[in-house]
């Protein structure tokens, strides 16, 4: 029987630990690099966060989408000055944004005889008008959807996660802004406000 050095059984505890931590080195490189290679793409957080201001809103010009695709028609955010405006971002596939739509639809049916509802989708992840259409259909949503095919009116805005909201006042500033997922009450609040 062959008695083990005091050293050995320590240096293969390590080649173990080496074995096991190169594949998980391996997996956060690529992870990294496949990270970085991709474009920005919104993220859908559940944080909140409100800003005000009297920051006038860009305008902008899109195409309209219905529950049937695009209808062929374009909406002008400064066409509805004079009037408050609750504008979302949003994607289709965005569990958040589809957390959202009973609450907007709820708020709609309190606001929309006051207040302007617009939801501006994008084409991050692969998402088309079609991808929209079948957002309202599946939600029955009832406002106004544009799309922004380029993606450039969402990178104007500063707009980096889904859903975000912008309440603009009828003198067309921004009166709030707010990211993730919002209460019905939340919303509510900053509309009454702004009207």
């Amino acid at each position: 029987m062959s008695k083990a050095k005091p050293g050995a059984s320590r240096k293969n505890a390590l080649n173990r630990s080496e074995k096991i931590a190169i594949p998980i080195i391996i997996i956060i490189a690529v992870w990294v690099v496949y990270s970085i290679s991709q474009p920005a793409v919104p993220s859908s957080p559940t944080t909140s966060t409100q800003t005000t201001g009297t920051v006038g809103a860009l305008d902008f010009t899109l195409s309209a989408v219905s529950s049937a695709g695009l209808t062929g028609q374009t909406v002008t955010l400064s066409s509805f000055r004079g009037k408050v405006v609750l504008l979302e971002f949003m994607e289709p596939w965005c569990p958040h944004c589809q957390d959202m739509a009973p609450v907007l639809e709820k708020l709609y049916t309190q606001y929309g005889s006051n207040v302007v509802f617009i939801s501006v989708a994008g084409p991050w992840q692969g998402a088309t008008a079609q991808d929209t259409a079948k957002f309202i259909r599946d939600y029955g949503s009832s406002w106004s959807y544009v799309y922004d095919a380029s993606g450039s009116v969402v990178s104007e805005f500063g707009v980096n996660a889904t859903p975000t909201f912008f309440i603009i006042g009828k003198d067309g500033s921004i009166a709030a802004r707010y990211e993730g997922e919002q209460s019905f009450e939340t919303l509510a609040a900053g509309l009454s406000a702004a009207s």
